[in-house]
């Protein structure tokens, strides 16, 4: 039988495989968290700290992290990330954000129980697909104001301290989403808290996941950081214009919904700022090598019009 080339399996098997290997206290994984800064540096997208002993942890963390300990240790734990953040993002791009971040597999899991129950998503229009991008910089933006009001109090920004009360930490949907399967196996103690506000943004992730694909993407702060580099990233999503017959099947298929694949005529490069490298569109592009996943300027994935798949 012939069949459309599918890329979504083995990415779902690397999320998962992400989420025990590295998020988790299974295969010894516990004890390698635990080694001197490669918990706070692991993944340059690791966009929770509240798996136990695991090397997962989140650049934003970390930041208002050190600058409640007034940036004492500032190159261990700003400089020193950051640095090899960059370095990681221009290897691979935001293919952290597809592939391996926690958050990720969730958002994929509700999107197929919505085709299973036959529940359309919401179509977003251009304009409000761009405002929603566009909130992760605000959101950024409110995060590092906070982060200077709270390592930097000889400022005189006591007063945005006091009013901005509540770190990103408390508001993150990983706490409430991995903590509490954490307390119910035993790898958390029932004491551990979990606040009241992310338990309502966990459940807001979880009802908007269900409507818009890949909706947190739209919207985090990690993901704002990367899509600052990882255009000039080794991986990119390249296009060659003659083969391509603007069906706009790719943009219809993409979740962030973006545009370029197909409206780009001249650039071989159309790796998109907001693009999470999902591949959904070389996995729907009906034609052969129209759309391909380079590294280094060598082709790894391609669309393919009709391949042999076993069913």
């Amino acid at each position: 039988m012939k069949r459309q080339h599918r890329i979504s399996r083995p990415r779902l098997a690397f999320q998962v495989a992400a989420l025990v290997l590295f998020n988790c206290m299974a295969f010894g994984v516990a004890s390698f968290g635990e080694t001197p800064y490669l918990r706070d540096i692991y993944w340059p997208n690791a966009t929770t700290k509240f798996f136990a002993d695991a090397p997962t942890y989140s650049l934003v963390y970390k930041l208002q992290d050190t600058a409640v300990a007034e940036f004492k240790t500032l190159y261990t734990d700003i400089v020193l990330p950051i640095f090899i953040f960059i370095i990681l993002v221009l290897i691979l791009g935001r293919v952290w954000c597809a592939w391996l971040c926690p958050l990720g597999l969730p958002q994929d899991l509700l999107s197929g129980l919505r085709k299973r129950l036959g529940i359309p998503y919401y179509r977003m229009s251009k304009m409000v697909s761009d405002a929603l991008h566009a909130t992760k910089y605000l959101a950024l933006f409110l995060i590092l104001s906070y982060t200077v009001a709270l390592g930097m109090p000889g400022t005189g920004l006591s007063q945005l301290r006091t009013g901005l009360p509540i770190p990103y930490e408390w508001i993150d949907p990983n706490r409430a989403l991995y903590v509490y399967p954490q307390i119910w196996l035993g790898i958390l103690p029932p004491s551990t808290i979990v606040p009241i506000v992310s338990i309502g943004t966990a459940i807001f992730f979880i009802v908007m996941c269900f409507v818009i694909r890949r909706f947190w993407c739209h919207i985090c702060p990690a993901g704002a950081i990367m899509g600052l580099v990882h255009r000039k990233s080794f991986m990119q999503l390249t296009k060659d214009a003659t083969k391509c017959t603007s069906c706009r099947i790719c943009a219809r298929v993409c979740p962030m919904g973006i545009e370029d694949m197909y409206k780009e005529k001249t650039s071989r490069n159309v790796t998109a700022r907001n693009c999470t490298h999902c591949y959904s569109c070389l996995e729907a592009c009906p034609e052969d090598g129209a759309l391909s996943a380079t590294f280094m300027g060598k082709k790894i994935l391609t669309s393919k019009s009709m391949v042999d798949y076993p069913v």
